[in-house]
């Protein structure tokens, strides 16, 4: 249970964030950009974790004067009950935001229902693509039960992108007044000086100055397509010896991608470089960002790319909000296979290389600011606590 108990912040109307735990994942990124520009305003975040695992994120979101409490899921049936008995004795809360998969929210919605908590948003921040399925039936049924229970507990529901959205509330979401599109918002501070840092990066690597460097961010789950990844950098390799694929991430899945990189022969030239707090960094460092993933609710990473300065590859199906500077993304449907993908790689490398600085202001001027993000969140909060 957690440590406090009673609202921490005199008056202010108490959010409280459900999420797994903190790691350096998309969700997680982009609310400490919002707890930090949040410091001083009208709400009390706070955050309640299913995990006890101590997450990279938590000293930051501390600082932003977040609190954090938990309740891991030890047995998934008593975990509800769990969260009942902990929102009435915790409480009062005057919003209930979950950002965790709809089969679990959607049965945590209908608890702080049940506990009396006025305003409840689901927030979803993926969406299953059209193209390759990588996702059980098994799951996908029980997803859709999960989206359908989430949407009758909620309040309001959130989308990240027009795809999200879709995936959560169906085609005809804009018929619906609960339904609400949010992109996100982000601080681009830490991506002014990220070149020179990345140049100490790559020596750090041990990659030499004059190599190509291919990048990818992302866990090492199935939906990141790590195996499309590696068989379309071997391909590449051939017709550039010296170049390094650079795969930032952790993940259950990253022992087998190091053995399938000892089985393609690219071992040598592949760089499994953990997890990150700065991901301008290695973005400045990489020629090109390849992202193939079969599925992302809007793709973070293809933005971050884009405030670096580096030309982006994804599959077609992706949610092209994040799309900002046009010029700068490709798209490949992944059918086309790893030959096609290398050939494209090798492409965009003999194009003139982008103006980081300007890709930078583009990106900043964008939709996807802070001070409109924060804006609009606010709004949401506001129009649901006074229901």
């Amino acid at each position: 249970m957690s440590r406090f108990l009673v609202n921490p912040d005199g008056d202010k109307p108490r959010i409280l964030h459900l999420l797994k735990w903190l790691p350096r994942g998309g969700i997680e990124t982009w609310l400490t950009h919002i707890f930090d520009a949040s410091v001083g305003g009208s709400y009390q975040h706070e955050v309640l974790l299913m995990q006890d695992e101590i997450g990279p994120y938590e000293t930051k979101v501390r600082n932003a004067g977040v609190y954090i409490h938990r309740l891991p899921m030890d047995s998934r049936a008593r975990w509800f009950l769990d969260l009942y008995r902990f929102l009435k004795k915790a409480g009062p809360f005057a919003a209930f935001h979950a950002h965790v998969d709809s089969i679990v929210s959607g049965p945590a919605l209908a608890t702080a229902a049940a506990a009396g908590i006025p305003a409840r948003i689901i927030h979803n921040h993926a969406a299953r693509s059209m193209g390759s399925d990588y996702q059980k039936l098994r799951y996908r049924v029980r997803e859709g039960i999960g989206n359908a229970l989430a949407m009758s507990a909620s309040t309001r529901a959130i989308g990240i992108s027009e795809m999200a959205m879709v995936h959560l509330a169906g085609v005809r979401w804009r018929q619906r007044q609960d339904c609400t599109l949010l992109l996100y918002g982000f601080d681009y501070s830490a991506f002014h000086g990220a070149l020179a840092r990345s140049k100490v990066l790559r020596a750090e690597l041990g990659i030499a100055p004059e190599a190509t460097v291919i990048g990818h961010v992302g866990r090492f789950d199935p939906v990141k397509n790590h195996e499309f990844l590696l068989q379309s950098f071997a391909r590449y390799k051939s017709a550039d010896p010296g170049a390094v694929l650079v795969l930032v991430g952790r993940g259950p899945l990253q022992d087998r991608y190091e053995m399938l990189a000892q089985r393609l022969g690219i071992a040598q030239h592949v760089r499994f470089a953990g997890g990150t707090d700065d991901i301008p960094a290695y973005m400045s460092m990489f020629d090109i960002f390849a992202f193939p993933s079969f599925s992302e609710g809007l793709g973070i990473v293809v933005l971050e790319a884009q405030a670096a300065g580096t030309p982006v590859l994804m599959p077609e199906n992706m949610p092209q909000e994040v799309i900002v500077i046009e010029e700068g993304v490709t798209t490949l449907p992944l059918d086309h296979g790893v030959t096609a993908w290398a050939d494209m790689i090798g492409d965009i490398m003999r194009q003139p290389k982008p103006q980081r600085s300007v890709w930078l202001q583009r990106v900043e001027k964008s939709p996807f600011g802070m001070e409109r993000c924060i804006t609009e969140l606010n709004a949401i909060y506001r129009e649901e606590i006074v229901r």
